[in-house]
């Protein structure tokens, strides 16, 4: 790595309301400075997973680029003028909130959109914003571009969520089959608070769990959400569902076309995602295209983990979107 990381807190007002979870609302954020820093210049906003860390994107193993590394690798290969990256906690205590706002996990959506972007362009020269991430990342980027039309310059997304109908109610049953080993929902609830682990099942369970707090909240129910899944049978609920749809980026984007006007448009799906993406990345291309508007699109043989290969594509384009 060739530049500097400076890690900031930044205190957020949005995150202090509707939080029923009680998750902090001081959130470190990192900002990576390339060596060649000076003046002002794009900043891209590295986005995490579900269940993912923003130092994830500072980890490397044997034989691996973290995301500086990786950035400043492909900034020599292709010739790329210089661009800042912040990587911010965004973790909650299921496990992400989708960058969206929700009062059954937090408004996570304004305080990226009004608290933390424009308090970063106050503290770094900055020409404007692009935002990546992968899975939960991803559906981020499409979300903070269509929730506020012209915040950001550029987003890239790598297998994000959506195709709602292909995407979760495969796991539907396997999360009731955990609740109900488990003892419960409020049981399972208390047990997953007391540990620091994750066990396998668990995903289908937090996943299942923090989706409905996004996309069918119920602020004054235990926990704060309606659930999409009958937790007696295994069914699928449709009424609760179509709350979700809502949220779908494939519905949103057909809803508003407009509001990805002007902003440069990458999405990138695997033809053996674990989690059938490839369906919905596919009908999002779809939507996109179908409402007039560029899209950067590919596909490749993987699923959907060991993304940050992916990254490859993606900064390049972004950075010369930006540029």
């Amino acid at each position: 790595m060739q530049g500097t990381l400076t890690q900031l807190v930044h205190h957020s007002a949005a995150l202090a309301q509707h939080n029923p979870w009680g998750d902090p609302t001081a959130r470190e954020v990192i900002v990576y400075e390339p060596a060649d820093a000076t003046g002002p210049m794009p900043m891209l906003l590295a986005l995490p997973a579900f269940t993912s860390s923003h130092w994830g994107f500072l980890n490397r193993s044997w034989r691996s680029e973290n995301l500086p590394m990786r950035l400043e690798r492909l900034r020599r290969e292709h010739d790329l003028p210089p661009v800042r990256i912040a990587m911010m906690d965004a973790m909650t205590h299921l496990g992400g909130g989708q960058f969206l706002d929700s009062p059954g996990m937090g408004l996570y959506g304004t305080w990226m959109r009004q608290e933390l972007i424009p308090w970063l362009g106050e503290r770094f020269p900055t020409t404007g914003f692009g935002a990546f991430g992968k899975s939960s990342g991803g559906y981020g980027a499409f979300r903070l571009a269509l929730d506020q039309p012209g915040l950001l310059g550029a987003i890239a997304a790598h297998a994000p969520d959506c195709g709602f109908d292909y995407v979760y109610p495969p796991d539907f049953p396997s999360a009731v089959e955990s609740l109900r080993d488990a003892g419960g929902l409020q049981a399972w609830l208390n047990d997953w608070a007391s540990r620091g682990d994750v066990k396998g099942p668990d995903h289908a369970v937090a996943n299942t769990l923090a989706m409905a707090c996004c996309y069918s909240p119920e602020p004054q129910a235990d926990p704060p959400c309606a659930l999409p899944v009958d937790l007696e049978t295994g069914e699928t609920l449709p009424a609760v569902m179509e709350r979700w749809k809502a949220h779908d980026l494939v519905e949103l984007v057909k809803q508003r076309p407009h509001a990805l006007q002007g902003t440069a448009l990458y999405l990138d799906v695997g033809r053996r995602d674990e989690f059938r993406l490839q369906v919905g990345g596919r009908q999002l291309k779809r939507a996109i295209e179908g409402a007039g508007l560029e899209l950067e699109y590919r596909e490749h043989t993987g699923g959907h983990f060991k993304l940050n290969s992916r990254f490859e594509f993606s900064l390049p384009w972004m950075i010369r979107a930006l540029s």
